[in-house]
């Protein structure tokens, strides 16, 4: 694969001065994420779309994106965004596409339960064998798109999207599975705090989950507010790029996991290790899908932007972000 200049379209100055490899980063999550019905692109339960089919797709033929590129956005993302899975080149590209469609029946025959490409759809049942099946995919000398498929690891908004198809369920069975210490971290901004606080909590919003991830600690966040040198500075510094957490979030919510799935409060694990909750039924839901993960889960929350320290522990109130900062618009969606 060449360099960027190289690879770049002639003429093209597209991406807001973006990288090439972000802009088909972004443009790959955008897709399987939430796009793709929108887009007409075949996508199944489990968020598989063929990469021929994904190579088509209007932004990404525009910029002429190769199969080398798709390949290396998977193995180059610092967050695992991406999972590659590998057919057998001897089956029949129709073959993939009726796996696509309909991944629980046989692709030949619909008595089949045994079909390699059907197997091959078959979610593995932890994050490593998923981990090892993307790896697998990469190292794979077969150049043939259309022998491959790529989905999103998490994020996905779209309905027909079954995310518990390929996420890994956390259980108070499993003490192992369980993050430690016992918080999970959700990221957000001065603005959003005063709304989830309103709102009893926080809600998936568009997509099927709530994002959590294992880090960084809250004594590496305080020490390194307090200009502490040492190895809590350097567990930060280490940490920038976290699967899970936006590099730019203000506000860090410390959730005590261990007491939500004691309290009933479902958890999953992503295949880039990320944390995911759909959260508890709203009091008073008309429906299934008004869902949050309430506040009472709330261990500490830091802000962290202008190092205002804790500003809320264990359901009380510490500090009150001034308004000139929770006024200020959020920044915009990023990766």
């Amino acid at each position: 694969m060449g360099g960027e200049k190289d690879r770049r379209p002639r003429g093209q100055n597209r991406g807001g001065g973006q990288s090439r490899d972000v802009q088909i980063s972004k443009a790959l999550s955008l897709l399987l994420r939430h796009a793709a019905e929108k887009e007409g692109l075949k996508i199944n339960a489990q968020g598989y779309a063929n990469v021929t089919d994904v190579l088509q797709w209007r932004k990404l033929k525009s910029i002429k994106c190769s199969f080398d590129e798709i390949k290396h956005a998977v193995e180059s993302s610092d967050k695992k965004r991406f999972a590659l899975l590998h057919i057998p080149s001897s089956f029949p590209k129709e073959s993939t596409t009726t796996a696509i469609e309909n991944p629980g029946s046989g692709v030949n025959n619909p008595d089949e339960t045994h079909s390699p490409a059907t197997s091959a759809l078959e979610a593995p049942s932890t994050t490593e064998e998923q981990t090892s099946t993307t790896e697998q995919a990469l190292s794979m000398t077969d150049d043939n798109p259309a022998n491959y498929l790529i989905r999103a690891t998490q994020g996905h908004s779209m309905k027909t999207v079954e995310a518990a198809s390929f996420l890994e369920p956390l259980s108070l069975d499993n003490q192992s599975k369980i993050p430690i210490p016992d918080t999970v971290v959700h990221g957000t901004f001065h603005g959003a705090w005063p709304l989830i606080l309103q709102s009893g909590g926080l809600k998936c919003m568009t997509r099927h989950h709530v994002h959590f991830a294992t880090g960084p600690s809250l004594q590496s966040v305080l020490a390194a507010q307090q200009e502490d040198q040492g190895e809590a500075k350097q567990e930060t510094k280490e940490n920038k790029v976290i699967s899970g957490m936006r590099r730019d979030a203000q506000v860090l919510i410390y959730i005590d996991i261990r007491k939500a799935m004691e309290a009933g409060c479902p958890f999953w694990r992503s295949e880039n290790g990320v944390i995911l909750s759909e959260g508890l039924p709203l009091p008073n839901a008309q429906d299934d899908t008004q869902r949050v993960v309430p506040v009472e889960f709330f261990d500490v929350v830091v802000e962290q932007k202008v190092k205002m320290g804790k500003i809320w522990e264990k359901g009380q109130v510490l500090q009150e972000l001034p308004a000139n900062l929770t006024k200020k618009a959020n920044p915009k969606n990023r990766q």
